[in-house]
């Protein structure tokens, strides 16, 4: 079994024998509730639809509370049912022991009424079910009950190791998925001796789309982290699994920010537009991806004149002829045309800024074109300040809400009804400190009986609104439209448009095997689409009914592409300084197989057949690609499969 990091290459590759019974070479899972709920319903359609993509791992809650109940009183039908008929569908079940019950909360402070849980699950289905991952997400306080402590889950997954081992020392432990890829809270564990007590290394690390060089440098870096902290304070190089990442489709995600930006565009032009809304669509600029020109038209009003920018087009742009521009949405914000945006302002123009905290991240241009976030990217206050927008959060100011129900406006009601206002939530909020004489503020989404929850000014009204029109009569004429809602941010987040959950997906799972990660789980299989706002409802790849979305079918022809026993080649990832990933890999029929795609901007290659012959060649959904001496590559991965293949691109 070898961990390395392809991209980076810092230190020699390193061989160890891989604990026998994770079948490394069965790469593929997905996350499924199957032990209870809707989807435990539909177990025999749920394994029978993994299988047909390829995949051979779910993994599931084996939730204490729902096993135990009442005190001292076992039920196992449930658990019984799911593994009869993962075996019958070839399906390999990863469980989770987790959570509370009513007379051990937290579990971790109960070490007795645990390891009985823990001793009875085990031990029924130590014989079918050989790995077992403690706990989930122990990093977040929604999970572990009390504030997260590293120190204690160090004592509580030795305490769990131990009891498995003496059940079947045989058995592998599984660190507890972490949330993200927090170093910090990890190294803290091990330090406190975790390392000891597993066999794998499990993280989540959702993100964005990998649609950029340095966000799939980011990317490979965090596996990088946690692989280099594992050999550093365990001498091993354990095997490392993703267990949940992946993108949701929720059905508003655009629906929203067209309904703000409609409302927004009627308050600041009440009597019409006189000249094009201008937007930026740039190929060049992460937070534009997944946004392209006919997508921008649906998110304007009807009729509305539109007209596409990129972001050098920005330079000493005139409000007189283009008097409205929306950046996409997003935390980020192209810093070095913060002079040529600010005169844009100053002299009559009316900017919007959605998707968050505006001015948050700084953006600057790369060598090679592409925008991307500098080492230290926090831009933060400063810069919004210059733009006179002040925002607060509950990081910056204490005492301000870390979440709240939202309302209109009074005077905002009329513009934004269509707004999905009573299911929106407020994290980030403005304020008008940074106004001079002349200017007003001008709230749209306010907070709904929130109150400051520390501080001086604790119990206290709280009203800072989520979203205003900051105007300008000073010595700036113009206005500045703002909303941190982060629902309404569709490109560079685990949000994503139905047809880029592809992509991403794809592109993810080939770079995790690639660099190291042993196994990839999805997050998750079936969609429960019960709430048109809520992302959680629609991370699934496939849709409530089952029929696939865009993540399934690209799963499966990945699946297709590169099955389960591949082995990956020894090459460069990045090819044309970094505008180009390429993968190769030799499969158990013996032949190669390429992926290959462009993270960013399309363009055009050479392509040169050295040895063998092209017999497939398709895109990341499967359909053909025609094979030509010039072609053009995409965030979508185009996949070349032939006998003794090795290609040349440049």
């Amino acid at each position: 079994m070898c961990h390395f990091i392809r991209f980076f290459l810092i230190f020699p590759l390193l061989c160890l024998p891989l604990c026998a019974k994770t079948i490394a070479s069965e790469p593929y899972g997905t996350c499924a509730h199957l032990a209870g709920g809707e989807e435990h319903q539909l177990i025999p359609a749920n394994l029978i639809k993994m299988r047909e993509a390829g995949i051979t791992w779910a993994r599931a809650d084996f939730t204490w509370s729902a096993v135990e109940r009442p005190q001292g009183t076992w039920h196992f039908e449930h658990l019984d049912y799911l593994l009869d008929q993962a075996e019958k569908h070839g399906i390999t079940i990863l469980p989770i022991l987790d959570y509370t019950t009513s007379w051990a909360t937290p579990s971790h402070e109960h070490p007795e009424e645990w390891l009985g849980y823990v001793r009875q699950v085990v031990t029924r289905y130590k014989d079918r079910i050989r790995c077992w991952e403690v706990w989930n997400e122990e990093n977040l306080k929604g999970f572990w009950k009390v504030d997260p402590s590293p120190e204690d889950y160090a004592q509580f997954l030795k305490i769990t190791y131990e009891e498995i081992k003496k059940i079947d020392p045989d058995l592998v432990v599984v660190y507890g998925g972490l949330a993200g890829v927090p170093a910090e809270y990890y190294e803290k564990s091990l330090k406190a001796g975790a390392g000891k007590y597993f066999d794998v290394i499990n993280i989540h690390p959702y993100r964005g789309g990998l649609t950029s060089f340095s966000a799939v440098e980011k990317f490979l870096g965090d596996i990088q982290k946690f692989h280099d902290l594992t050999v550093q304070y365990t001498g091993a190089d354990k095997p490392c699994w993703i267990t949940e990442m992946g993108w949701a489709t929720p059905p508003v995600l655009g629906r929203n920010l067209k309904a703000f930006l409609e409302g927004a565009l009627k308050k600041c032009f009440p009597d019409g537009i006189n000249g094009p809304i201008c937007v930026v669509c740039d190929g060049n600029y992460p937070p534009s991806f997944g946004i392209d020109a006919p997508t921008w038209k649906n998110l304007l009003p009807a009729g509305s004149q539109v007209e596409i920018l990129t972001l050098p087009m920005l330079k000493g742009l005139d409000p007189k002829t283009r008097p409205a521009l929306i950046l996409p949405p997003s935390e980020c914000f192209p810093t070095p045309l913060a002079d040529d945006l600010r005169a844009y302002v100053r002299d009559g123009g009316t900017l919007i800024l959605t998707g968050g905290v505006p001015f948050y991240y700084a953006m600057a241009p790369t060598e090679t074109g592409v925008w991307d976030r500098p080492k230290n990217p926090y831009a933060g206050i400063p810069l919004a300040n210059s733009f006179r927008v002040h925002w607060i959060a509950w990081w910056t100011e204490k005492g301000t809400p870390e979440h709240t129900a939202l309302k209109f406006a009074p005077d905002a009601a009329d513009a934004l009804a269509a707004y999905p206002i009573t299911k929106m939530q407020g994290s980030r909020f403005f304020t008008e400190a940074k106004l001079q004489e002349g200017d007003s503020f001008e709230p749209l989404l306010i907070p709904t009986d929130a109150k400051w929850t520390d501080g001086p000014k604790k119990d206290a009204a709280f009203n800072a609104p989520a979203a205003a029109i900051y105007r300008f009569g000073s010595d700036w004429k113009g206005k500045i439209v703002v909303s941190a809602v982060m629902g309404d941010a569709i490109a560079n987040t685990n949000r994503c448009v139905p047809e880029n959950q592809g992509i991403f997906l794809s592109q993810a799972i080939l770079l995790a095997l690639s660099n190291g990660v042993e196994r990839y789980f999805c997050y998750e299989f079936q969609a429960p689409e019960r709430d048109d706002v809520d992302p959680e409802s629609h991370f699934g790849i496939t849709h409530r009914d089952l029929s696939p979305k865009s993540g399934y079918i690209a799963y499966k022809t990945l699946t297709a592409a590169r099955p389960a026993g591949s082995v990956d080649l020894k090459g460069e990832l990045f090819l044309d300084e970094n505008r180009l990933c390429v993968l190769s890999w030799k499969r158990p029929d013996g032949k190669t197989g390429y992926a290959v795609w462009a993270p960013g901007l399309p363009r055009e290659y050479d392509v040169k057949i050295l040895a063998g012959t092209v017999t497939e060649s398709f895109n990341y959904l499967g359909d053909e690609v025609k094979v030509s001496d010039r072609m053009e590559f995409r965030p979508g991965i185009t996949y070349f499969i032939g006998k003794d293949l090795k290609i040349r691109i440049q």
